[in-house]
């Protein structure tokens, strides 16, 4: 009586583990991964020029996972006067959980922004800390004189991440068309199976419920509960 009773209680208990997990990966592109908030942070950013265009990649990554990330702006400066700035709105707002994936300029009258050769790009599947954190940007825009170029990342929970270069110094590193920003390292992805961290939160939850039925006699639970005798 008593076995039989536990393995339907281990039965119903791994089931609704299973419908937990499943859950939360149908949310995490909503939702993160369910951690505290952390602020987004800049793992690569590339400046290439090609014919009359430059374009800008951009990497960022959020570890409550690229879902979090709410927007990216690009300003761009000549001297200390603002003279172009693009945006990227992967949400409408903080309310909202429709992806809109917009790239647009919000400057008066420049139009540098190729708005339909700016793209995103992430991964949809979750089983790495790449695959869950990291955004890839694209903007591309007209040749134009700019001396800073400012990069703002915004989430979700209203941190941000900043990154100010001058686009003139002769620190950058430089190799043909290409401008590497200097001071930014990527961090390593650590690949963890996604069935392996379902594995170990089913075999703990059944040690534990094993453990409750070694120290409760269901049997006279069940008695009392029915006045068997």
């Amino acid at each position: 009586m008593r076995k039989g009773w536990g393995f339907f209680a281990i039965f119903i208990s791994t089931l609704l583990i299973f419908i937990s997990l499943s859950t939360n990966q149908a949310n995490a592109g909503k939702a993160g991964v369910g951690v505290l908030n952390v602020p987004p942070q800049f793992n690569q950013i590339r400046l290439t020029q090609q014919d009359n265009t430059i374009r800008a990649y951009i990497t960022v990554s959020d570890y409550n996972s690229w879902g979090d990330i709410l927007s990216v702006i690009v300003i761009l400066e000549d001297s200390g006067v603002e003279k172009a700035r693009f945006v990227y709105k992967q949400y409408e707002d903080k309310s909202s959980y429709d992806k809109l994936n917009e790239f647009s300029e919000k400057s008066s009258g420049n139009n540098l922004l190729a708005t339909k050769r700016c793209s995103h790009d992430y991964s949809e599947k979750e089983e790495t800390v790449e695959q869950r954190c990291y955004l890839d940007l694209l903007f591309v825009f007209q040749t134009t004189l700019f001396t800073n170029i400012n990069i703002v990342a915004s989430d979700r929970g209203g941190s941000t991440a900043t990154m100010e270069v001058d686009y003139s110094s002769e620190d950058l590193s430089r190799s043909g068309s290409y401008i590497i920003i200097p001071g930014i390292n990527e961090p390593t992805a650590v690949e963890i199976p996604s069935y392996l961290l379902d594995s170990v939160a089913i075999i703990i939850a059944i040690f534990g419920i094993y453990l409750i039925f070694k120290k409760t006699d269901i049997e006279k639970i069940m008695r009392a509960i029915y006045g068997k005798r």
